[in-house]
């Protein structure tokens, strides 16, 4: 079994501040298979980004605000043993050539609804499900994805799971 990891549950494991930390951060210190996709790495350089002095505070660090970003997402993946997953897959549209992953997302948008990242996250772990990844579920604290779960599964055949 394979899970994909959305950024949510990172964060939540990284912010000792959040309600749900160590729920995620049991959650991810399992022994089971983790991957992401590139995007959660933006993701996670964003939420630092916006929110350092408080992710650092109580802490004894010196490291520069523009690094920091870089650090805590390297110690975040290092530590939950994250596996970066990245499919170089292009598809044709009527667009034109598109990675996969946008291509699986046009087909979920109309069906579920959701917002932009969200199908981003939804379309790489059925990509990488579909290359033969494993991928089997995906967990998440987004509420627009957990009110769709059935939804979800129907359509890629992952289960969308909360810590």
């Amino acid at each position: 079994m394979v899970v994909y990891i959305d950024t949510s549950v990172i964060v939540s494991a990284i912010d000792r501040g959040d309600e749900r930390n160590r729920d995620a951060d049991k959650f991810l210190l399992r022994e089971k298979e983790k991957v992401i996709s590139p995007l959660v790495l933006i993701e996670i350089f964003s939420v630092v980004s916006r929110n350092s002095d408080r992710l650092i505070s109580g802490l004894d660090l010196e490291i520069n605000e523009e690094d920091l970003p870089a650090v805590i997402t390297r110690l975040g993946v290092k530590k939950y043993e994250l596996n970066l997953l990245y499919s170089f897959d292009k598809e044709f549209t009527i667009f034109g050539e598109v990675p996969a992953e946008i291509k699986l997302a046009f087909t979920l948008a109309p069906k579920l609804k959701l917002r932009t990242l969200d199908l981003l996250h939804l379309s790489n772990a059925w990509n990488f499900k579909l290359n033969g990844y494993g991928v089997d579920e995906f967990a998440t604290f987004d509420n627009g994805i957990l009110r769709k779960t059935g939804k979800i599964e129907e359509l890629t055949g992952i289960r969308v799971i909360e810590p």
